[in-house]
């Protein structure tokens, strides 16, 4: 069982993915923009994040520049892996250089691909 943060601004996205990773034994937390990941965080490090990138507040290009930030404070947060779901071009440069650059960075899903996908892939990292 891994600790799970699932970070997104839409309601019914955070309830698909946390009822299928919760399905699948995990513990999962949710935040619906960066700076509630932030808190979150702050009281209980996660294993695995899926991370939305277009959010109010908090982005989650700002949310990865923060965590890497703060991760060369704490090494316990440079262990964190995440993956990025977007609708937005996620072969752009800048999204690309942004996360790309962030220690844990595992890889971008477009937004609406099933979250069994999404669990796949942090079944596959959490093993390494």
């Amino acid at each position: 069982m891994a600790k799970i943060l699932i970070v997104d601004d839409e309601p019914a996205i955070l309830e698909l993915f946390k009822y299928v990773f919760e399905d699948a034994g995990h513990r999962v937390t949710v935040a619906s923009n960066g700076l509630e990941a932030l808190a979150c965080i702050a009281s209980d490090i996660p294993d695995f994040i899926v991370l939305d990138v277009t959010m109010p507040e908090m982005s989650g290009k700002e949310f990865a520049l923060e965590l890497k930030s703060l991760s060369q404070g704490d090494a316990r947060l440079s262990r964190i892996r995440f993956v990025v779901m977007t609708g937005e071009n996620f072969m752009d440069a800048g999204l690309n250089r942004a996360f790309a650059s962030t220690p844990g960075f595992v890889c971008f899903f477009p937004k609406m691909i099933p979250p069994e996908i999404v669990l796949q892939k942090a079944a596959e990292v959490l093993k390494r």
